[in-house]
This record gives structure tokens, sequence and C-alpha cells, in this order.
């Protein structure tokens, strides 16, 4: 008799790769494309996408011209149905944490954050104007740190 001692479609070959800095990272994805990263829930860490695709997970990541990206079909059904799905990114281009953090004071950076159900867009916890894009962001699951950033422009 046969036994199955993981799931069959679980390939222990197909779990993505989990790593602690944000230098790390670049031995997983191509460093001159944009990656997108978001905060996955199950796994209480960072997912980073490039090419649509997972390409692995990390507890830090820090990324170089960011930009903010929320899909407003995404936050909708969240609000609509109180299941969370993946909606929300930062997108932009990993970097080694020392190229950002090096000659740059820690208190000119600002926190940002993104609930669906208490904002529609990343949001400057400070000011608590919609933050646009930026310098550089320094992510992990619990907080957003970003440095000369830019606010969303006011639509009519």
């Amino acid at each position: 008799m046969k036994y199955i001692t993981q799931h069959p479609h679980k390939d222990a070959s197909m779990s993505k790769p989990r790593v602690a800095k944000s230098h790390e990272i670049l031995k997983h994805i191509d460093p001159t494309k944009k990656v997108r990263v978001y905060r996955n829930l199950h796994k209480n860490c960072l997912s980073i996408k490039q090419g649509g695709l997972v390409r692995c997970h990390a507890d830090n990541v820090v990324l170089r011209d960011f930009k903010t990206i929320v899909n407003k079909k995404g936050r909708d059904k969240v609000r609509k149905e109180k299941v969370k799905n993946v909606h929300a990114y930062l997108e932009g281009f990993v970097i080694h944490a020392q190229e950002a953090w090096k000659g740059l004071l820690d208190f000119s950076w600002g926190s940002m954050y993104y609930n669906p159900y208490e904002t529609d867009k990343w949001t400057d916890e400070e000011t608590g104007e919609f933050v646009d894009c930026g310098e550089f962001v320094d992510v992990d699951p619990e907080s957003v740190l970003a440095f000369n950033y830019l606010y969303e422009k006011e639509t009519v």
C-alpha cells in the first residue's frame, strides 16, 4: 500500500524561498525590473511579485522609486464581503537597505499605512493625506516607512 506523505499538488520544490532582509531578495528577482510587494496574511510576511509571479517571501524589503497601488474593485469587494483579498501593493525596485538609509536621518522618514476598512488608499499616518509615490520605502509586515514621498494630487 502506498502512503502519500504530502499533498500531491504541493511539491516541496514549489514552495517559495523565505528571506529576512532586502538584499537577500535580490537573489530571487531581476533587480532591473520593478516588483510588487504585499502583506501576506497567511504567512505573516511580505510576498514579492515580479512578472506576475511570487518570487519569494520576506520579512523586510526596501524599494527605490516606489508607487502606491490600490485596486478599487478589490477594495470594494473586501468592504462588501468582509473577506480580505490581495488588492493593495507597493511597487518599485528592490535595493539593499543600506543604500536607502545611508546618510539619511531617521526623523525624515514618515509612516504610512493602508487599511481597506479605514481608508481608500495608502495614507500618511501623521497628515492623513494619500501617498502617491516616493524615493524610498522600507516595509515589514507591521510597518511601512517612506522617505521623500509625494501626496496624491486632488482630483475634482
